[in-house]
C-alpha cells in the first residue's frame, strides 16, 4: 500500500512541474519571437540562447485565469544589463500575455504582447 501512495504522489507531483508555456510575439520589423517558461519546483525557468542563459521567473499570482511572473536581472559587470521583467499569461480563452520590461540603467522600457500555448 505504501508503494501505490508513494507511486501515486511522485505522478501527480512529476505532472505538475512539466508545465511549459511557450509564448510568441512579432517585434516591429515582423521578427518572430518564442519565450519559453518551463515550470519548477520555485517558479519557472526561462532558456535563452539555446540553454547557456537560463532567467528565474518567480510566481507573482495564479489562479485558474492567469499566470503573472516576475524576474529581476542583474548583470556581474560594470556597464552590464539590469533590468526588471513583469510577464501576465492569460490561461484560458486566447492565452494571451503581455511583458513589460523596465531597465533604468539604461533607459529602456518594452512592452511585448503576444500568444502563448500550454505543453504538459
Amino acid at each position: 500500500m505504501r508503494f501505490i501512495t508513494t507511486f501515486l504522489a511522485l505522478l501527480l507531483t512529476s505532472s505538475v512541474f512539466a508545465e511549459t508555456w511557450v509564448c510568441s510575439s512579432v517585434d516591429d520589423s515582423g521578427e518572430n519571437f518564442n519565450d519559453t517558461f518551463i515550470r519548477t519546483s520555485n517558479g519557472f525557468d526561462q532558456p535563452r540562447d539555446g540553454g547557456l542563459l537560463i532567467f528565474a521567473w518567480e510566481i507573482i499570482h495564479e489562479d485558474e485565469s492567469v499566470l503573472v511572473l516576475h524576474t529581476t536581472t542583474t548583470g556581474n559587470a560594470v556597464g552590464a544589463y539590469f533590468y526588471t521583467s513583469i510577464t501576465q499569461i492569460e490561461k484560458n480563452g486566447e492565452k494571451r500575455f503581455i511583458q513589460t520590461i523596465i531597465s533604468p540603467m539604461n533607459t529602456v522600457q518594452l512592452i511585448t504582447k503576444g500568444q502563448c500555448e500550454v505543453l504538459e
